[in-house]
């Protein structure tokens, strides 16, 4: 694929275009709800750790902060689909689910 002003050009388009980019739609909209569950998830965790580094449960909170690490790396990977959809498929990108 080309370049037109710096930005990469969008993928071709196919016969299934649309019905690849409703697809995909649902397909971020999942991903966009489960970013929001993970993210709760973390933060919990964080919180739940803190307190227990305060209550001097070490391995308590190390368990925790763990939890809160798996679940970032899960959560990196979510955004890395949702932009590699978005790259081809620019239209998802005023879709208030995936924006938000």
């Amino acid at each position: 694929m080309g370049t037109a002003n710096g930005r990469p050009s969008p993928a071709p388009r196919d016969d299934n275009y649309a019905v690849n980019l409703e697809q995909a739609r649902v397909f971020a909209r999942g991903l966009a709800e489960h970013i929001e569950t993970c993210s709760t998830a973390i933060e919990i965790a964080q919180s739940k750790a803190f307190r227990a580094r305060a209550d001097r449960a070490e391995s308590r909170a190390r368990a925790l902060e763990s939890e809160a690490s798996t679940l970032r790396t899960e959560l990196y990977e979510m955004y890395r689909h949702i932009d590699a959809m978005t790259a081809r498929f620019p239209e998802l990108r005023t879709d208030p689910a995936v924006r938000d």
